[in-house]
């Protein structure tokens, strides 16, 4: 379930950026722009980005102030603002300029900006497991392997004795003995502990 979340949140950040138009700004004096995908700009270009607009990429702030929707990548709901100069002049590409206007500096080519770099790390990521789930995994073979042995001496056992017990009997025997519970209840633990997770806008994938 994690898992699939993880994915489709992938999916839904990459069509956001390849979906982004840009205005790049033309000429020398920059005050003309032309309509080009995001994924095309380069390091220096510069972009108008009006409110309403999805800021196309990574960059700085060279002209302009304006509040800034930070939500998709920092889960934070209340808008920012930004402006050139000082410490609040980094925009970050995927997020949405909400009022006024700014004029960015592409610092980061497509495929190298924050929100590639999300996409990777959601597809990309594989859990460790903590210490007790491999000592539990140890346990369980362990465990698992003294009731084959214990079934598989039964026999003899019951034959040295005078008697006898049917295949059927010591498979039942053994399908009841092996600690299937408890492997069953680590994927119902992990659902419930991802589950909650996801109430708080944190992405697990397993």
């Amino acid at each position: 379930v994690a898992e699939g979340r993880g994915k489709a949140q992938a999916d839904s950040l990459r069509k956001a950026r390849t979906e982004t138009k840009a205005k790049l700004l033309t000429g020398e004096d920059r005050t003309k722009y032309k309509l080009v995908p995001g994924t095309s700009l380069k390091v220096g270009d510069a972009v108008l980005v009006e409110a309403g607009d999805i800021i196309p990429s990574d960059g700085e702030v060279i002209e302009g102030v304006a509040s800034v929707n930070e939500a998709a990548i920092t889960g934070e709901s209340a808008p920012v603002i930004r402006e050139s100069g000082g410490d609040r002049s980094a925009v970050t590409g995927g997020t949405q300029v909400l009022s006024d206007w700014v004029r960015v500096r592409i610092t980061a080519a497509s495929g190298h900006t924050f929100l590639d770099r999300m996409i990777s790390l959601v597809e990309g990521a594989e859990r460790q497991k903590t210490p007790n789930e491999i000592a539990l995994n140890i346990l369980l073979v362990g465990m698992t392997l003294i009731f084959v042995l214990a079934t598989a001496t039964i026999p003899s056992f019951a034959s040295y004795s005078g008697g006898y017990i049917s295949v059927t009997v010591l498979v039942a025997l053994f399908v009841t003995l092996i600690p299937t519970t408890i492997g069953a209840l680590l994927s119902a633990i992990g659902i419930a502990g991802m589950d909650r997770l996801v109430r708080f806008n944190a992405l697990a994938m397993s």
